[in-house]
């Protein structure tokens, strides 16, 4: 099947991303030069007088196995004397000697030329898993508790930075690390060292860029949990709801665990246990909680055998993570990766070839490209999350952005989903009202004439308010708008039972639309509609032309009272004089100007249409004078409208008919 533009356009950007994705990497992870060689960076040599910081990445002094103090070191020791590259891993040092992902080492560097009588700091962001900072012979940091063995040693890894002042020009910093938990051991992140205004200024943008990430997808996870709980219909409609509010709290809270820690930030005396326990637990349901969403969205992208095979396989991790000792399930963290890196990009994959594969008007179209790109930011979280866990990458800002765009891609699905629901139930409303109104109109213009053909306009107006009321309620109160739709099919049932040769109606008939559509507008505006009836019992039985008072009543109230905030009250007077009918619809709302009563007054003759005040009153007005020979009053001001008019009594002819008095027209 030929692609469409849609389609070269999705290829075109997937192609320009993963280009983006490919020199992001390539810059991030190539050899770059670094300021310390052979143990020792001279900051004369480096930008640190314009920065104020540098990353004490390079050759560090490396001694496999030994946990060496400054003291050791003033009394010499034994050995030649091995270089290991930071940031990254133990596993080798740069003579090529292989040692093993869990162990114990010491590294040791050297910083010359300092500026005198300035404060400094040293930030420490990852070394695995705990460790002894010491500056000067002066132990300056200590997470966790180093040692040879697992028995020995306490765990720690958090970020910390610490602050001191350096009287002299050089300064010693040795580091004392020990590993027996994690997938490999080693310096994942280079020391900073600062003078201390900057230092601070850096790690607090850190911090602030991180949690800044967190709180918006958890944000968002909150929000549609809410939704979730408050909304029986939205819960009905949008099943994907659930899992995506609960997959957005997992992320936040299992990035809350990641580089700067910002968990630790809030609760500085959970152990390291805890917070890998924590954050793994999070992490596979995150996962699992994705699935789900995937699933919700389309089940076509996911077969029940392999969402069975993933349930297996996660489930099992889990227990793992609950129930094993801490270095145990560990081990099992890089299958755990790499599996779930390949798990997604196989469902991209899946996809994307749908995508290609679809008719170009199927739809769905968007909600798959949506689906896709938030697939894609879950696949780029773990994949930055796996290079950094294997001390491949030195920071996680990729993962923290991949977050923000799965939690923010999906909330974007269900905004245009919900719209989707929205214009659909529009164009319904739309259909209806194009039915009521062809079905009028039908009928009207083979057995009317002009007067006629302007009531059946001012008809589907009726009928289109009145729906849209009734689906306004629809979301928010069912039982109230199964009421109003009895009331509208009262209404129906009056109308369509009128002998269609009749022109006239009753008075009692008029009030019983205008009672209608009066109730309607109240249980959609509450107490800022008030309507106040003052009819002469002897006028119920006389004769008029359809809908000559109900569209006055509704002009008083949309485009009187309810431009107010407070809304207003609405006055309808009906009186029988001796040989006419005066008939005055009164309001307290926003009354109109002498411009507008003069282009009513001049009766347009193009064809009304039912909507704003001028044309409403204007089709009136065309009817009034076309049938009775006289026009609508109007006293207007600041506060408020009367419209008024007076017409003849219709007497009753001798076959039963009643017809104009012809002997007393109107004013």
């Amino acid at each position: 099947m030929p692609l469409n533009r849609p389609k070269l356009l999705f290829l075109l950007v997937s192609a320009l991303s993963l280009l983006a994705l490919t020199l992001y990497y390539s810059y991030v992870l190539q050899e770059t030069s670094h300021p310390m060689t052979q143990g020792a960076i001279y900051l004369s040599e480096t930008d640190f007088d314009e920065e104020g910081v540098i990353a004490l990445s390079g050759e560090w002094e490396f001694y496999w196995e030994q946990l060496l103090d400054p003291e050791q070191f003033l009394q010499g020791v034994d050995g030649e004397v091995r270089y290991a590259k930071v940031p990254g891993t133990w596993l080798q040092d740069l003579d090529g000697n292989s040692y093993g992902g869990k162990g114990y080492a010491t590294y040791r560097a050297r910083i010359e030329q300092i500026p005198p009588d300035t404060y400094f700091g040293l930030k420490k962001s990852n070394v695995r898993s705990a460790a002894k900072i010491f500056v000067n012979g002066e132990l300056v940091l200590q997470d966790g508790l180093p040692a040879s063995t697992l028995q020995a040693g306490i765990a720690g890894n958090k970020s910390e930075v610490v602050y001191f002042q350096i009287e002299e020009g050089t300064a010693e910093i040795i580091v004392q690390a020990a590993n027996h938990e994690y997938i490999v051991g080693g310096m994942a992140k280079p020391i900073i060292f600062g003078k201390q205004k900057v230092l601070m200024q850096q790690h607090q943008l850190q911090l602030l860029f991180e949690f800044a990430m967190i709180l918006v997808v958890l944000i968002i996870g909150l929000f549609y949990l809410l939704l979730y709980v408050n909304s029986r219909n939205y819960r009905n409609r949008e099943p994907v709801t659930l899992p995506l509010a609960l997959s957005c709290i997992c992320f936040s809270m299992m990035s809350s665990t990641y580089s700067e820690r910002i968990l630790h930030v809030f609760f500085a005396d959970l152990s390291l246990n805890f917070i890998f326990r924590f954050g793994h637990f999070m992490s596979v349901m995150s996962v699992i909680l994705v699935l789900f969403v995937v699933n919700k969205v389309n089940p076509v992208f996911l077969s029940l055998r392999y969402r069975r095979i993933m349930g297996y396989f996660y489930g099992l991790f889990i227990v793992l993570l609950l129930f094993m000792p801490l270095e145990f399930y560990l081990m099992s963290v890089p299958i755990y990766l790499v599996v779930t890196v390949g798990l997604f990009l196989l469902i991209v994959i899946r996809m994307a070839v749908l995508y290609l594969r679809s008719q170009p008007h199927d739809s769905g179209l968007l909600e798959q490209r949506t689906l896709m790109l938030s697939v894609f930011g879950v696949i780029l979280y773990w994949l930055d999350n796996s290079l950094y866990s294997f001390g491949v990458k030195s920071d996680m800002f990729l993962s923290f952005v991949a977050t923000a765009v799965y939690s923010i891609s999906l909330a974007a699905l269900l905004i245009a989903r919900h719209l989707k629901y929205y214009q659909q139930n529009e164009d319904l409303m739309v259909r209806l009202i194009d039915a009521f109104t062809t079905l009028d109109q039908t009928s009207k213009e083979a057995q009317r004439n002009e007067v006629a053909f302007l009531r059946a306009q001012i008809k589907p107006h009726f009928l289109f308010n009145a729906l849209n009321s009734i689906i306004s309620l629809c979301y928010t109160n069912a039982e109230r708008a199964a009421r109003l739709l009895n009331d509208l099919s009262k209404y129906l049932k009056l109308s369509f039972t009128l002998d269609p040769q009749a022109d006239v109606v009753t008075i009692s008939n008029e009030l019983e639309l205008i009672q209608t559509f009066v109730a309607i507008e109240k249980a959609r505006f509450g107490e800022r509609v008030h309507v106040v009836y003052d009819i002469d019992e002897e006028a119920l039985g006389l004769r008029i032309t359809p809908l000559i008072i109900e569209p006055l009543v509704e002009n008083a109230i949309r485009h009187g009272v309810l431009k107010n905030k407070g809304g207003g009250k609405v006055k309808l007077t009906i009186r029988r004089l001796e040989r006419s009918l005066c008939i005055s619809v009164e309001d307290n709302g926003k009354g109109l100007n002498d411009r507008q009563v003069d282009d009513i007054q001049r009766i347009q003759h193009e064809q009304a249409s039912p909507q704003g005040n001028g044309i409403s009153l204007k089709n009136i007005q065309t009817r009034l004078q076309s049938v009775y020979q006289v026009k609508l009053n109007f006293m207007a001001d600041a506060n408020g409208t009367t419209v008024y008019f007076e017409i003849p009594i219709e007497e009753e002819s001798p076959n039963g008919d009643f017809m104009p008095d012809s002997g007393n027209r109107g004013r």
